[in-house]
């Protein structure tokens, strides 16, 4: 995963790893893990529109499928490190008990 800034955004692209997309549980650890972020972090399809990651109406809004391509957005001190965050767990596979117990 390769980090890029533009104009002070800190960004990433990450493929969804969840078989499942980030539907339902997935969503639910995408948002807790967002909620423990600072600064705080969007998500969105490489042309639409960036969603607060905190929010799981608005992550599961986007309808972000299996092998779907994410942007994961940040700006701010720690931004990197968020994005990061972030990208590794969408990349993940977060649909079996054994990526449950990792994240916990």
């Amino acid at each position: 995963m390769e980090l890029k800034e533009e104009a002070g955004v800190i960004s990433a692209e990450v493929v969804v790893g969840s078989t499942s997309g980030l539907h339902a549980r997935p969503a639910a650890m995408v948002v807790a893990l967002a909620g423990t972020l600072e600064p705080p972090v969007t998500l969105r399809k490489p042309d639409g529109m960036a969603v607060n990651a905190r929010s799981i109406v608005k992550v599961l809004s986007q309808n972000f499928c299996h092998g779907d391509v994410v942007v994961v957005e940040s700006t701010g001190d720690g931004a990197e490190d968020s994005v990061r965050e972030m990208a590794e767990l969408v990349a993940r596979e977060l649909d079996h008990d054994d990526a449950l117990e990792a994240a916990d």
